[in-house]
């Protein structure tokens, strides 16, 4: 057998060769994902054709480290194909391994067969490029070694380099670990392939073709150009990546500080930079003693706007709003939106007089109509002023009492400014005060309800009451519903302050049932938000049935602007009310919709005529004329008719000659806890058929 030598320094260029060869295709590869569809491309062919060259480059330049004690030639063609196989296979492999964010087994699988099959094809077609005859006998054994190895460790490279490039912190030691493993792959399937080969030294050797000095000079030329370029490829791209990641950075940044200064919606100032300009402006102005202005804005009824059009409406109204009020504005003025529908504008070096005209005009731009998504819509404006050092010398003081002037304005009927001055502060406290104290009311007990009696026209005798809401205010004593009820809806609170009403009204009704006066009625007021809550019908049965009460004795009183709003859950809900016994009252007649033709679809048993048409009543009035129309229009219906705030005998006279069954007012008796009933009882019963006088009188009698 021919004696052969290995060159060593040969050997480790050609597994340099292999593992730069396998680096710079991988990363190709990597380069894939985040890429164009023209760039991906072109990654995805340069990464194969690299891998391709390198397994080829590295089996030719182990064939120069053979040594052998004659020259060697080989075969061009066999050479070119055994190239076209490692660049064919080596594309198809990492193509199919890097489509997908993971690496399934099943391509991972047809990966490492197409990469072993090419890198195995590729060294024994080169091998067959040696010209020579009957020279070479193969162990059949190391050759199959040769593909395990092949196989195996294609693999595991594969494996590495493209499972685990999710993980961006191992990216890099990931890639390196499996070029060496595909780089020891290719170079241990090669010297184990070349040791299964065993040559004659008698065999026939045949010449032509590219000499062993040729194809030194054809693989080194191929291999320095292809990875070369390559690398240098690889190495613009990496950096014109950073350089695209510094700039969207650099853009972020300038983003998030855009974001931390200024509002996302407007482009004005926001909370945080205004708040360094007025820190700014207050440091200036202690030095040199220059006022300056802070004026705090509020939209009206913005709130309206969101509800009915939407919040995108609401946010073009915002912007235009913004725009407008810049428009009165000078460059040395800085506007800013703290959130929602509120503004705040600092004013440097600014007197009291600049300072109104330039608040008037902004109120008045805002009050213009606007033209919004297809909606014409009116907001006003309604501002609080305060100035620098008469108001304050701090930025706290400032804007507290800013807020406090606009929130003046608010109380007054909005769309207006003021500039602060102390009496405000009183009045902001006891505002909020008084609010504090409403809500805690129902808890501390403090609610009571006192009746009104209501008559027999005829037989001037008690056949029922109204239950009326008072508060017992620790400081203010007394306090009827027109102080605090606006406050009870406004803020919601009205809801279970009128379930406590109907608890407390149907337990009267027991006990004046357990006294003997199981004949008399009471009724109470529902509200609009108390009526249009789901559960009224069974807050009402429940009470009744918790106290034992009929319901017959319940007599329920709606406005009529309340029934009529939803005419048809009225309609059904008032029905239910009817068959379960429960009266039926539209209260303050005349003052809402007023359209008997609509009412006679509400199933209501009584009609109470509001008071402002018994105040003015009188022969020959027109009062008269459509008091006696209602009063007839309601007897038509089979309804009870009950006049409120009879004052006078002569109200009293005309209201009973015109019809009408029952009379309410102070004239018999204002409204008194329960505890007084018994002592109106025992007027009643002193002067029998005169009316009493009323209680007030009765009460100032006794003390005197």
């Amino acid at each position: 057998m021919l004696y052969v030598s290995w060159d060593p320094v040969l050997v480790g260029i050609s597994f340099l060769v292999a593992f730069i060869a396998s680096f710079v295709a991988l990363d190709s590869a990597a380069k894939i994902a985040a890429s164009n569809k023209n760039a991906a491309l072109f990654w995805r062919l340069a990464g194969g054709a690299t891998l391709g060259i390198g397994i080829w480059s590295m089996h030719f330049i182990g064939m120069l480290a053979m040594k052998m004690p004659m020259m060697m030639h080989y075969d061009f063609a066999t050479t070119a194909v055994s190239l076209l196989v490692a660049v064919v296979t080596a594309t198809l492999s990492i193509n199919i391994a890097v489509n997908g964010n993971v690496l399934s087994l099943k391509r991972l699988c047809l990966a490492t067969i197409i990469l072993s099959i090419g890198v195995v094809t590729m060294h024994y077609v080169g091998m067959a490029a040696l010209m020579m005859q009957d020279m070479i006998h193969w162990n059949y054994g190391l050759v199959g070694l040769s593909v395990i190895i092949a196989v195996v460790a294609s693999g595991v490279g594969l494996w590495l380099a493209f499972s685990l490039r999710l993980n961006s912190k191992g990216a890099l030691i990931n890639r390196m670990t499996a070029a060496v493993v595909m780089g020891i792959a290719i170079a241990a399937m090669h010297y184990t392939g070349m040791s299964a080969a065993e040559f004659e030294d008698q065999g026939h050797y045949m010449s032509g073709g590219v000499s062993e000095l040729g194809l030194s000079i054809w693989v080194s030329a191929t291999t320095l150009a292809i990875l070369g370029v390559m690398l240098i490829i690889s190495m613009v791209d990496s950096q014109l990546r950073t350089n695209r990641l510094t700039e969207n950075l650099q853009l972020l940044n300038q983003q998030l500080e855009q974001q931390a200064r200024f509002d996302g919606l407007t482009g004005l100032a926001n909370r945080s930079q205004i708040d360094l300009r007025l820190e700014a402006c207050l440091q200036q102005s202690n030095i040199t003693q220059t006022p300056f202005a802070l004026v705090f804005m509020d939209l009206d009824r913005f709130k309206l706007v969101n509800d009915a059009w939407g919040h995108h409406v609401g946010d073009h109204l915002l912007v235009s709003v913004a725009n407008r009020i810049s428009a009165c504005l000078s460059p040395k003025m800085t506007l800013a939106r703290l959130g929602g529908d509120e503004f705040i504008l600092l004013v440097p070096d600014a007197n009291q007089g600049d300072i109104e005209d330039l608040v008037t005009r902004m109120v008045d731009c805002v009050r213009r109509p606007f033209y919004e998504a297809g909606q014409i819509l009116q907001v006003s404006l309604s501002a609080g002023v305060s100035l620098f050092p008469q108001h304050g010398k701090t930025l706290q003081e400032l804007k507290l009492r800013a807020d406090t002037a606009m929130y003046n304005i608010k109380q007054q009927g909005r769309n207006g400014w003021a500039i602060y001055h102390p009496e405000m502060v009183q009045k902001a406290w006891e505002g909020a005060e008084f609010l504090q104290d409403l809500t805690q009311a129902l808890e501390r007990d403090q609610f009571e309800l006192w009746y009104q009696p209501k008559y027999h026209s005829a037989s001037k005798t008690i056949y029922g009451f109204e239950a009326l809401l008072r508060w017992r205010h620790p400081v203010k004593g007394i306090l009827l519903p027109e102080v605090f009820l606006a406050t009870l809806e406004n803020t919601g609170l009205i809801i279970p302050v009128g379930y406590w009403v109907i608890d407390q009204a149907c337990l009267q009704l027991r006990q004046w049932g357990d006294q003997g006066h199981s004949d008399w009625s009471l009724s109470i007021n529902l509200s609009a938000a108390q009526f249009e809550q789901y559960d009224i019908y069974d807050t009402l049965c429940g009470a009744l049935a918790r106290h034992a009460v009929p319901p017959s004795r319940l007599t329920i009183e709606l406005t009529e602007s309340t029934a009529l709003r939803n005419l048809e859950r009225s309609i059904a809900i008032l029905n239910d009310f009817n068959r379960m016994g429960i009266t039926v009252s539209i209260d303050d007649f005349g003052t809402g919709y007023s359209n008997m033709l609509t009412l006679k679809n509400l199933p209501a048993r009584e009609l109470k005529i509001d008071k402002s048409f018994v105040r003015d009543i009188r022969d020959n009035s027109k009062n008269v004329k459509i008091v006696a129309t209602i009063i007839d229009i309601a007897h038509s219906m089979n309804m009870n008719v009950v006049a409120e705030g009879i004052e006078t005998q002569d109200q009293q006279q005309l209201l009973t000659s015109l019809g009408c069954g029952y009379l309410q007012g102070f004239l018999f008796a204002k409204a008194l806890p329960a505890k007084e009933i018994p002592q109106l009882l025992a007027q009643m019963e002193s002067t029998k058929n005169v009316p009493p006088e009323p209680v007030h009188a009765v009460v100032q009698k006794k003390q005197a």
